[in-house]
């Protein structure tokens, strides 16, 4: 069965939410390393300013506990340091909501001690305060859940301690809130679509480049890049990976039977065919090389693979796309296919070798079937 090339590029753009869930998560945590720098800057001058205004360094203990909620933050949104990616599935997304909030927090705990703080350390307080909302601005906005949670992470302890202040402190918090309110609700999702158009226009760009001309699906750069992202991400959570390698029956047969233009033709109705069976987000069909295409699914059994493999048969089977040369006449898939759950005992080569040899199985037992590999 031959490999073949990369495939030119095309002008199509498939939007995919999940591939956009994930840019801008990685916008969000890109140069945290600076990130994590700023804070603790600006943290060092919330802390002396509180120990000055409290009259203790007792004080001096709330700054390694904003650290240490605002680096979480940033620790779980940690790029895969093989590729500098994110590939996190949307429903563990509340987790990053979570933290983000936390980190907030731990900015605005410092609100808690304006009450004990004279006037001129007040307004420090609640300046640096809003300072730490504004300058997170261009970086968090572009996932405005996060930025969201954090923005309420710093300002709501402040909101809560207002009423307990002086009267011109309480009234330049409340100046302070409401500008500070108005400015992000204008600017925010503004400042939102424009990142996203970037990444967007960004997406466009990588995804083009890993499409093949002629399907539409992905090509062979795409599919390894789903297979090694699938991978790591099975692994760290401990989950199955199923991997699909098919391939049209008698290929060469019906190119030399109906001519090349017919056999493009072919192709292009078989890869619209599997297509229309993948559902789940992130899953993607690519074509592996000539007339051989292959899924990668992230968390899916043996069983729901095997089930995914027979609607693909009878999707293409449908399509009853005549060939004379073939026993069944029309033209049919024959699917190989293996499940594992990664360990660092075992590789992607691995994988890619028992769905191969599954897909042997299917050809010798008469073809136009699905063969498995279970790998232990």
């Amino acid at each position: 069965m031959p490999r073949a090339s990369k495939q030119p590029a095309a002008k199509s753009f498939k939007f995919d939410p999940h591939a956009l869930a994930n840019e801008e998560l990685l916008y969000v945590y890109r140069g945290r390393s600076n990130a994590l720098l700023v804070a603790g800057l600006s943290g060092a001058v919330m802390a002396l300013v509180l120990a000055w205004g409290l009259k203790s360094f007792l004080a001096l203990a709330w700054f390694p506990g904003m650290l240490l909620a605002y680096g979480w933050h940033w620790a779980i949104g940690r790029a895969d340091k093989a590729t500098g990616s994110i590939t996190t599935p949307l429903s563990d997304i509340k987790s990053h909501i979570a933290a983000a909030g936390l980190a907030g927090a731990g900015w605005g705990s410092a609100a808690f001690a304006l009450p004990w703080l004279n006037p001129s350390a007040q307004a420090t307080i609640i300046v640096l305060l809003v300072i730490a909302v504004i300058t997170s601005l261009p970086r968090l906005v572009v996932f405005l859940p996060i930025f969201y949670a954090y923005t309420a992470g710093v300002l709501v302890p402040l909101i809560l301690v207002l009423p307990f202040l002086a009267t011109d402190t309480l009234v330049l918090g409340s100046i302070v809130l409401l500008v500070t309110g108005l400015t992000l609700a204008l600017s925010a999702r503004e400042i939102r679509e424009l990142l996203v158009q970037i990444l967007l226009k960004q997406i466009n760009f990588e995804q083009v480049s890993w499409e093949d001309r002629l399907t539409g699906l992905g090509n062979r750069r795409h599919f390894d890049d789903k297979l090694d992202a699938g991978w790591r991400q099975a692994a760290r959570q401990g989950v199955p990976l199923s991997l699909i390698i098919l391939d049209v029956d008698m290929f060469k047969k019906f190119n030399d039977k109906y001519g090349h233009p017919a056999g493009d033709e072919c192709l292009k109705k078989v890869a619209a065919a599997l297509d229309g069976c993948v559902k789940r987000a992130g899953d993607s069909v690519a074509r592996y090389g000539g007339e051989e295409f292959g899924v990668v699914m992230v968390h899916m059994p043996m069983g729901d693979a095997k089930s995914m493999g027979e609607r693909m048969r009878l999707a293409v089977m449908n399509i009853a796309l005549e060939h004379e040369l073939s026993p069944y006449g029309v033209v049919t898939i024959s699917i190989g296919g293996a499940t594992i759950i990664p360990s660092t005992s075992s590789t992607p080569q691995e994988l890619i070798k028992q769905a191969d040899e599954a897909l042997y199985r299917a050809k010798e037992s008469g073809r136009n079937t699905v063969e498995w590999n279970m790998l232990a």
